[in-house]
């Protein structure tokens, strides 16, 4: 299995908890709603070694399209990467069963179309057991 950096999107409002440890333990609920009602829709997955960093800019300077960015990084076997629908469930899966960790939450304030747009990044929780939070040994 390789790695892949997923991106998704949301045209509809996504307002971010203001406080950081609320947003830090909500978001990761909130996404997890929107993916569920199939909200969010896949528009870009690369090997994580080819993707840039700086792509998220791109998908949050079309504000007519895109209010809300979710960044996935997760590994996927040949069985994921057969459709879009299988990757999207693949990552609904990892939301669900709580194997993501949210590295980042944060609204950029886009002052230029008066709007605030949330980009979100989560990674698969690869070397600690998703329940206990306890290191994992290989």
């Amino acid at each position: 299995m390789d790695n892949y950096t997923l991106v998704f999107v949301f045209d509809g409002n996504f307002d971010l908890p203001n406080d950081p440890e609320v947003r830090d333990k909500k978001v990761p609920e909130m996404v997890c709603e929107k993916f569920e009602e199939r909200a969010f829709e896949l528009v870009d997955f690369n090997l994580t070694q080819h993707y840039d960093d700086n792509y998220v800019e791109e998908y949050i300077s079309d504000p007519y399209r895109h209010r809300s960015v979710v960044e996935i990084k997760l590994k996927l076997d040949m069985q994921a990467l057969k459709s879009r629908d299988a990757i999207f469930d693949r990552a609904l899966e990892a939301l669900k069963k709580n194997k993501l960790t949210l590295c980042s939450a944060f609204e950029n304030d886009n002052k230029k179309f008066d709007m605030l747009q949330s980009i979100i990044c989560f990674e698969e929780k690869t070397f600690v057991d998703a329940e206990s939070g306890i290191p994992a040994t290989e």
